[in-house]
């Protein structure tokens, strides 16, 4: 029968640091690949974490509308994407164009960056801006037609969508003064199963590179 030593119990540290001692390569590739682990977490978890911050806002409603070519466009032509809506019409006096042109930006900015972000524009003014309309407002601000649709319906159905599905004001006016048309001033980013993830006001300094930073995350 063996007799335990009374320092048995210090063996283990004891070869543990003999180990190191021999087989210092082994450690130094140990420390390596924890080092690893913590630089790709450290990428990753932001990307996890914005993920849960992005919320579902709601839910856009299915639609049948015609874009600026007059060819049938709707929700079924953007299930599965990812895209940016705005609200406008052609006529609009104030608003507007500075806001097609942050839509613009935001075209070029993703062409090379997110080039599967789709872009939609409804008009608040069917009654007015027919397809002809829209294709040269479009050309105007140099839309790229492939990834840029103009949008228009009846003007219940657009209620409907842009009031209820995205959340933002729409109303005629008052018949006389252009002015007083009221519509959307935020970009609203939609996820590929028509849900709003996310809005944001176009005249923040920050609202493209926002807009890009959050559909970046959506995107596959």
């Amino acid at each position: 029968m063996s007799i335990a030593s009374p320092h048995s119990g210090r063996l283990p540290a004891v070869q543990l640091k003999v180990a190191i001692y021999r087989r210092p390569l082994l450690w130094v590739s140990l420390l390596l690949l924890l080092i690893a682990g913590l630089v790709v977490y450290r990428v990753v978890a932001p990307r996890e974490s914005l993920l849960v911050q992005l919320p579902v806002l709601s839910t856009v409603p299915a639609f049948a509308f015609v874009d600026q070519s007059g060819a049938a466009f709707g929700s079924d032509s953007l299930k599965g994407r990812v895209w940016v809506a705005n609200f406008i019409f052609t006529r609009c006096p104030n608003i507007c164009p500075k806001f097609t042109a942050k839509m613009g930006t935001l075209q070029d900015r993703s062409a090379q960056q997110l080039p599967a972000l789709g872009l939609v524009s409804f008009t608040v003014d069917p009654e007015h801006d027919t397809p002809e309309v829209l294709t040269a407002y479009g050309e105007k601000h140099h839309a790229d037609f492939k990834r840029w649709h103009f949008l228009r319906g009846e003007r219940p159905e657009l209620e409907r969508v842009i009031r209820n599905g995205m959340l933002q004001p729409m109303d005629p006016g008052d018949g006389k003064d252009l002015n007083t048309v009221v519509h959307g001033s935020y970009f609203a980013l939609v996820d590929a199963q028509l849900q709003v993830r996310g809005v944001y006001r176009f005249s923040e300094p920050g609202s493209v590179d926002e807009v890009l930073r959050d559909a970046k995350l959506l995107l596959p």
